[in-house]
């Protein structure tokens, strides 16, 4: 057998974890004395795994890493094509767990998107494997709750990767008042088409003025904020399955579909029906 799955075992998530928390989808082992290959797109989530023995390749979009026992772990983003390509005459088995969650085009995204990195050094590994333990106990014994304990768990790896991009540093100065009043006002409504005239009055300062304190506090503009927070809502809206696209397109206070979706599609590369048709995690 060139590729075995045995030591792998796979979980369906209840309908309330697929929508509110982090949640497992397989966890265990994959050996390989041949080439694996996947198309992009053909499983949900992100995959996070290190190496039992053996040695190899790891290819998934145009990068190719060494991968090797010791070495540390590799995250990768299922909807790229990859391949796992064992040495020639050696056996690769790898450990790991793949899951998914709400937010998680947004981990992507603050991940670098092409989230094929490695994490190096003996404590991460560790903590890493220490989770994909507790995991693979979740799944098998099914615990009443079992999916509320396997999404704190991924939650503390998330962390782990948080931590190694720097994502959560802490502001070196206060956020100015105008940038937060801006900011209440648009996480309170998220999905309103913001205009400048509205957010000049809710800062207190002219919209020039407020542009130019937000892109120096925020290390942003304005604009991609807006767009950004916008993209998230409209993301979130697409994983309701009773709404149909008009209906989203209309919630966030689009003229019409087809602006929403030219919209969707400039700030994410996908038609918001694509983005309906990846697999489901």
């Amino acid at each position: 057998m060139p590729v075995s799955f045995a030591n792998l075992i796979t979980a369906e998530p209840s309908p309330q974890a697929r929508r509110l928390l982090w949640h497992v989808l397989s966890v265990g082992r994959v050996w390989r004395d041949e080439p694996e290959h996947h198309a992009g797109a053909d499983k949900a989530g992100l995959h996070l795994f290190w190496v039992v023995r053996g040695s190899g390749l790891l290819v998934t979009g145009d990068r190719r890493l060494n991968v090797s026992p010791g070495q540390g772990c590799w995250l990768v983003d299922l909807r790229q094509p990859r391949s796992y390509l064992p040495d020639e005459g050696r056996r690769l088995e790898t450990a790991g767990f793949r899951f998914h969650g709400p937010g998680m085009d947004a981990w992507r995204e603050a991940l670098g998107n092409d989230v094929a990195f490695a994490f190096q050094g003996e404590r991460e590994l560790a903590a890493l494997q220490r989770a994909q333990r507790v995991l693979l106990k979740l799944v098998r014994q099914r615990p009443a709750d079992w999916e509320w304990r396997a999404h704190e768990t991924i939650n503390e790896v998330l962390g782990r990767l948080a931590a190694t991009r720097e994502l959560f540093q802490a502001a070196a100065a206060p956020t100015p008042e105008p940038v937060r009043r801006v900011l209440e006002a648009v996480f309170a409504q998220p999905d309103r088409d913001w205009q400048a005239a509205a957010l000049a009055k809710i800062s207190g300062v002219s919209y020039s003025r407020l542009r130019d304190v937000f892109k120096a506090s925020r290390s942003e503009t304005l604009h991609d904020f807006l767009r950004r927070t916008r993209l998230d809502e409209a993301r979130r809206l697409l994983g309701d399955p009773t709404l149909t696209i008009k209906e989203v397109a209309a919630r966030l206070h689009f003229s019409s579909e087809f602006y929403f979706s030219h919209f969707f599609r400039k700030a994410s590369g996908l038609s918001p029906t694509q983005f309906r048709r990846e697999p489901l995690g």
